[in-house]
């Protein structure tokens, strides 16, 4: 591997970087947002929703953009933007413009990370692109890696502004070495049209999804605008394929659509996701509501989880061609599926190791699973489809991983009441519905629950505060087990895979 090639994939690395630490590490400030602007939890939690719903519906528009004009160019504005809204964020003066800004960051990183799969898969000799596609996610999630501990230090330092000062130095830097160490590309699609009917089509239809599963808990499952999304996104999902039908140069081409490897490999990037994405906002809150630790000690205490994605990744991309994809999957998938299967028997007394064994056999199993999808996704399309291939996948990725995080909410939420009310019935402690539901997300410190609890003595608060501690630990492992279907749904899709036919095809 040439010098040359080595600079450009630290430089692709840096920009994943950028991304990963912003991805996980806003989840630590929303109480210190919620306090600094006096706002209630629900529309605080947009601060983490708007970024997550801008950043799914724009990947592919962002990937067949960069194809069309330039993944250089984009990856620049990407970046740009980025900038931008970070600086936003630093200096936002109300929760309404730091909702914006954090929409804005979303845009940037659409743009941005399409293009860097893109680059992955392209940049370098076919033999490479394991290694390649395992090191850029290695980059990522090695900021998934960081961006707790960051905001974990400017947290404990008393200013959650800092952390998007962070943004903004990591996301310069990586704009700088854009501009330096990737070359300029050859423009061969210039003459094709922008598929707009296309590209709103299938953005609409993941915005309403999305937006439908982040408001649905509190607005209510059953109400006529929940369902009335629903019914939207489906309908626009169905629609979207017989737009494609009719438009000189689709967004998606039909031929993709048909290409059953392709399809099935973008499965494998999602099925396991929710038991990822459930760890990541369920287990720090363990770590604090049950075990007590602080924000620093609970973004620390994710580090094992954290830091196995990102050598997994390295270990995926390196053995990607040895082992092939279908072997890597199959064994990613496995371990995933039974660290998700520990949590369905957690035990508070169990206290951190309640949760290290799920951390370690899915930080590990993901990393493989997560890199060889997608390298086997681009793989399957041509390299002029390759941002394509990258935001469909991710998209995907983000948008079942939402779903199935709005469902292990939905179960927490009715579990965690119900066992709140049987604990408390148990220990002796008469309280009404309405204070058990301030009381429900199991935590002690907020000034609501303080008030509920500053109507008991001290002797029954303190079995209160168990009770809560055990209603949250059985409701995090109720919550599990649709992510432990999901992950064994998704080691049939891996043996359904002819490895034979994974290849790119010379056009589609």
């Amino acid at each position: 591997m040439s010098t040359e090639l080595k600079l450009r994939i630290v430089t692709l690395m840096i920009a994943a970087f950028t991304i990963g630490t912003d991805f996980t590490g806003a989840l630590l400030l929303v109480p210190r947002i919620e306090n600094a602007f006096g706002a209630d939890i629900t529309t605080t939690q947009w601060v983490l929703n708007i970024y997550a719903l801008v950043f799914a519906m724009g990947m592919v528009a962002g990937g067949r953009l960069g194809d069309m004009y330039g993944r250089r160019r984009f990856l620049l504005i990407g970046l740009g933007i980025f900038i931008v809204a970070s600086a936003a964020c630093l200096f936002a003066p109300s929760i309404g413009w730091l909702i914006g800004a954090r929409a804005l960051q979303g845009v940037g990183a659409a743009m941005m990370w399409p293009c860097i799969l893109a680059y992955g898969a392209t940049i370098g000799p076919a033999d490479d692109r394991g290694l390649v596609m395992g090191l850029i996610l290695a980059g990522i999630t090695s900021g998934n890696v960081i961006g707790p501990l960051i905001s974990g230090v400017v947290v404990s330092m008393g200013d959650w502004r800092l952390f998007f000062l962070v943004n903004a130095v990591f996301a310069s830097t990586a704009a700088v070495l854009v501009s330096r160490a990737l070359p300029k590309e050859r423009l061969e699609k210039a003459t094709e049209r922008v598929d707009f009917a296309g590209i709103t089509t299938l953005s609409l239809a993941t915005l309403a999804l999305l937006y439908a599963l982040d408001v649905g808990a509190s607005w209510g499952w059953s109400s006529t605008l929940i369902l009335g999304l629903f019914v939207l996104s489906l309908v626009l999902f169905v629609v979207f394929p017989l737009v494609e039908k009719r438009v000189s140069d689709p967004t998606v081409p039909v031929a993709l659509m048909h290409n059953r490897e392709f399809i099935l490999a973008l499965w494998t990037n999602a099925l396991l996701i929710p038991a990822i994405f459930i760890a990541f906002l369920y287990f720090p809150q363990y770590m604090q509501k049950v075990l007590g630790w602080t924000v620093l000690e609970a973004s620390i205490g994710m580090v094992p989880l954290m830091v196995l994605l990102s050598v997994g990744s390295i270990v995926s991309g390196r053995y990607y061609k040895v082992y092939g994809p279908k072997r890597l999957l199959l064994t990613g998938y496995t371990l995933v599926t039974l660290g998700a299967a520990t949590i369905l028997f957690i035990n508070r007394d169990w206290e951190y190791f309640g949760v290290l064994p799920a951390m370690l056999l899915m930080g590990f199993g993901a990393s493989i699973s997560v890199g060889s999808a997608g390298t086997a996704t681009v793989s399957a399309v041509a390299p002029k489809r390759a941002g394509l291939a990258g935001g469909l996948s991710f998209m995907l990725h983000l948008t079942y991983g939402a779903i199935g995080v709005a469902v292990a909410t939905a179960i927490m939420y009715a579990t965690n009441l119900s066992s709140l009310a049987s604990g408390l019935a148990q220990a002796g402690i008469k309280m009404s519905a309405a204070d058990q539901i301030v009381l429900s997300g199991g935590s002690v410190d907020t000034s609501a629950a303080r008030s509920v609890l500053s109507n008991f003595s001290a002797a029954d608060s303190e079995k209160v505060s168990v009770v809560l501690s055990e209603a949250f630990t059985q409701g995090m492992s109720h919550a599990y087990w649709p992510a432990v279907v999901s992950a064994a749904v998704g080691i049939l899709v891996v043996l359904a895979i002819d490895e034979q036919k994974l290849q790119t095809v010379k056009d589609q």
